[in-house]
């Protein structure tokens, strides 16, 4: 063998070994490649899933917040209702209580004639000058 043979042959070895080599390369930043899409593709998912779960958690919030002020208006509504109740209990009780007494003190209901009406000239108000006839 020759020189150049030799020399060809070396190069040849060097040249396949170069390819080889570049394959292992383009074969290692494939699957590194792969791994770091497999990794952006895992991150995203994982945050859609974060704020999906923080969308519903506000969601049932603002849902319980509304209920909150409706269960509100409708206490205020109950105690209203209460206060008109209790009002119109003590109400019907001294009015009762008032005409047990009148009746006592020989009053009774305004019949024709017992009413006597007065005119006011330019005074929002009168004096009483002298005793109420008694009838």
């Amino acid at each position: 063998m020759t020189e150049r043979e030799i020399d060809d042959h070396y190069r040849r070895r060097e040249e396949e070994s170069r390819r080889r080599y570049d394959m292992l390369q383009v074969k290692r930043e494939v699957r590194e490649e792969r791994g770091r899409l497999l990794r952006l593709v895992f991150a995203t998912v994982l945050i859609l899933v974060i704020c999906t779960s923080f969308l519903q958690l506000d969601f049932q919030v603002q849902q319980r917040i509304y209920k909150v002020s409706e269960l509100q208006k409708e206490v205020d509504e109950l105690r209203l209702e209460n206060a008109d109740a209790k009002k119109r209990i003590e109400d019907a009780g001294n009015l009762q209580t008032v005409q047990r007494k009148a009746a006592s003190f020989g009053m009774g209901y305004p019949r024709e004639g017992n009413v006597v009406y007065y005119t006011l000239e330019e005074h929002d108000y009168m004096f009483q000058t002298g005793e109420i006839p008694e009838t």
